[in-house]
């Protein structure tokens, strides 16, 4: 089994589409036509016999995909006398794409219209190039491109005379052992289902419901979503207390906070200065103030209080305070009688624009 992945296809040559970081290519909004030239897929082994090739593609009803494989034994030909590797030839940018079009009719190879699970059954050869064209407007996803060189693992069960290649009977045990497949490797992968690190962001948010953890649907990005279920378990465990509340704070602002507990910090403060602390960390034993050292949006802070919520102690009352970053001195810095530091503010003058003698510019 070969599998098409982001590797491979960052060797071959994909105008007019985008390829993604998990290896989903998608086609250019502003591109008419779209092209794949992949690299050889080279099975070492000459004469080799060729089976299934599969992908996923998601696109509209006005897309037409063609797709083209060809299989040989060699991997370049004399062009004007000179020795071209054929997949050189395929994924060159000055090459035009007709003329690349015509090579794969002059060799012979089998051409797909909007097929996206096909057997090559007729292909034999060492070397498997594989061109894709996705024509018109409208958005074109592809992805999961494998190619299995087997194609049929049922036919090795029944008796030699039945395994003619390519017959009608090979080709209908093709659909039973093609499914049967994909059952296979979707059993194979269930591990990675389960794998915080691995699994699909739409499965985070069922993770974090099965440890007592309501995240909402689409209320909080992976980047802060999957952490965060990792550490669910930890969570848990200290839950309604300090430690709980500094960890939420650090995974979705990516800050450390400080964590004020207003029953504890009145008994250092005297009476007179009462007034202003209340003001701030609040006038009940069960309020609790958080502290945050750089500035947050609307929405960081309604994905904080939304979690901070359901893991704060009971009764108590929490208050988000976000500190603005300010400018400081480093301990060589001296400022004589008299000195100040201004706030800068920007200005402009136009070009007739006077200044009298009591006016001066800093």
């Amino acid at each position: 089994m070969y599998s098409i992945g982001k590797n491979r296809i960052e060797l071959g040559y994909y105008p007019g589409f985008e390829l993604t970081e998990d290896g989903v290519l998608q086609a250019l909004p502003d591109e008419p036509d779209h092209c794949l030239y992949l690299k050889a897929i080279d099975s070492a082994n000459p004469g080799s016999d060729w089976g299934r090739l599969s992908f996923n593609m998601e696109c509209g009803e006005n897309v037409v995909c063609y797709l083209y494989a060809a299989a040989m034994d060699e991997d370049s030909f004399y062009r004007n006398d000179m020795p071209v590797r054929i997949e050189d030839f395929l994924c060159s940018r000055e090459e035009d794409h007709g003329i690349k079009r015509e090579f794969m009719r002059k060799v012979d190879a089998a051409r797909f219209v909007n097929k996206t699970d096909v057997l090559l059954y007729q292909l034999h050869g060492r070397y498997l190039y594989l061109i894709m064209e996705v024509v018109g407007l409208g958005q074109c996803r592809i992805s999961n491109m494998k190619v299995d060189q087997l194609g049929d693992n049922f036919m090795d069960t029944f008796p030699e005379i039945y395994r003619e290649r390519g017959s009608f009977f090979h080709r209908f045990m093709s659909v039973f052992s093609s499914i049967a497949g994909d059952f296979q490797q979707d059993i194979e992968h269930l591990p990675d289902l389960l794998d915080l690190d691995t699994c699909p962001e739409r499965l985070l948010p069922l993770y974090g419901q099965w440890l007592g953890i309501d995240v909402g649907d689409d209320f909080l990005d992976a980047k802060i979503l999957r952490p965060l279920v990792k550490e669910a378990y930890q969570l848990n465990r200290v839950k309604g207390t300090k430690a709980a509340l500094e960890r939420l704070t650090e995974i979705v602002l990516g800050e450390k906070a400080l964590v004020l507990e207003r029953n504890v910090m009145a008994d250092y403060i005297g009476r007179e200065q009462m007034a202003e602390f209340e003001k701030l960390y609040g006038n009940s034993v069960y309020d609790v103030t958080i502290l945050v050292r750089k500035q947050v949006s609307e929405a960081q802070k309604s994905r904080l209080m939304f979690l901070l919520n359901q893991f704060k102690p009971v009764r108590s009352r929490l208050h988000l305070i976000c500190l603005k970053q300010t400018d400081r001195l480093d301990a060589y810095s001296y400022l004589d009688m008299n000195a100040r530091v201004p706030e800068e503010k920007s200005g402009r003058l136009d070009q007739k624009q006077g200044l009298g003698g009591m006016i001066r510019l800093q």
